[in-house]
């Protein structure tokens, strides 16, 4: 019975496993001892935490107020939207008309006209008197306007 138990122990995917397992665990340890000799001194406390992911990467902006994603720059409108955020078309700039999906900027530079000409869109069908905005596109671009009713 000694002998079956020294050959199980014996097994090489188990062997395999433990070696992995301690690889991974001095892996974090020195990972962790490495962040805390590189910055010590990082405040605690549930406020400090963006801060301090913030201090792990250098040339990322913590600040809340900036409205970039970490990624690509500025939000897109579709980022935005996903966030709650929606733009006001009878106070949106032309840049923020342009970052619709399905806008260029001669079809922004075109709202903009019509909405000066107009004082405002008051509805989703006025819309449709700019010239390249169809039924197809302002199906697109209605979840993320915000200033008109029946939206």
């Amino acid at each position: 019975m000694r002998k079956e138990e020294n050959r199980e122990s014996d097994d090489p995917r188990g062997r395999a496993y433990l070696l992995l397992s301690l690889i991974v665990l001095v892996w974090n340890t020195v990972a962790t001892g490495r962040q805390f000799l590189t910055h010590p001194s990082a405040p605690s406390g549930p406020s400090a935490a963006p801060a301090a992911l913030a201090a792990s990467f250098p040339g990322i902006d913590s600040s809340p107020e900036r409205n970039a994603s970490a990624r690509h720059g500025p939000l897109t409108a579709r980022q935005k939207y996903l966030l709650g955020k929606r733009i006001d078309i009878n106070k949106a700039s032309l840049e923020e008309i342009s970052g619709l999906p399905g806008i260029s900027d001669s079809v922004a530079a075109a709202m903009v006209a019509e909405r000066k000409r107009k004082g405002g869109f008051r509805s989703p069908d006025d819309l449709l008197s700019v010239p390249g905005i169809k039924e197809k596109r302002l199906k697109k671009i209605l979840p993320f306007l915000a200033g008109i009713s029946n939206n």
